[in-house]
């Protein structure tokens, strides 16, 4: 079946790998090891030029990504909300790539880089409790002081290099305030 499932998303016709899409969708509710071995076949159906495909294809990666492939789906869905103007889709992808990055984060810098690029990116369709959600782990921070420091030291250092761009979101801007004001002095 894996053999049939890869020639279906490998295909040059898009009904054939709009069917492989859908295929491997149902097939990683019962087994989502299966998702693995077609996570970069499954990747590189974003470049396709059929709309349809590739809202599907968005749909899958979203349900097969885990904390082990969360850097590589999330950095495609990034770099497709850098190129898309459909504002549906923008809206989606800031949800998706936030909701991501907030269940399946390896670590704090990774999830403050990429929230980072989704506030830029996205601006106000992001919503306000994840800038606020943000703030907290950096002000909050976890049971390590020394963790904590750095992921402090980090966020001061990203966006003082952020602070010269000419236009930024608001919600960056406000987080990059809030930070600068609170941290700076490290």
């Amino acid at each position: 079946a894996a053999s049939a499932l890869s020639r279906f998303l490998t295909s040059q016709n898009n009904n054939f790998k709009y069917f492989g899409i859908t295929l491997l969708g149902q097939i990683i509710q019962v087994s989502p090891k299966y998702a693995a071995d077609h996570q970069l076949v499954v990747i590189d159906c974003l470049d396709d030029p059929d709309e349809t495909l590739k809202r599907k294809t968005l749909d899958l990666l979203y349900r097969m990504t885990n904390p082990h492939n969360v850097e590589v789906i999330c950095e495609r869905l990034v770099g497709y909300l850098r190129s898309t103007v459909d504002n549906y889709l923008r809206t989606d992808l800031v949800a998706r790539i936030t909701e991501l990055a907030e269940r399946f984060a390896p670590d704090n810098s990774w999830f403050m880089r990429t929230l980072n690029d989704v506030f830029e990116l996205g601006g106000s369709l992001v919503r306000p409790e994840v800038a606020h959600n943000l703030m907290r782990l950096i002000a909050e921070g976890t049971e390590d002081e020394d963790q904590d420091l750095e992921l402090r030291l980090y966020a001061v250092t990203s966006y003082m290099e952020l602070i010269d761009k000419a236009q930024l979101p608001d919600i960056l801007v406000e987080m990059m305030c809030w930070v600068l004001g609170e941290y700076s002095y490290l």
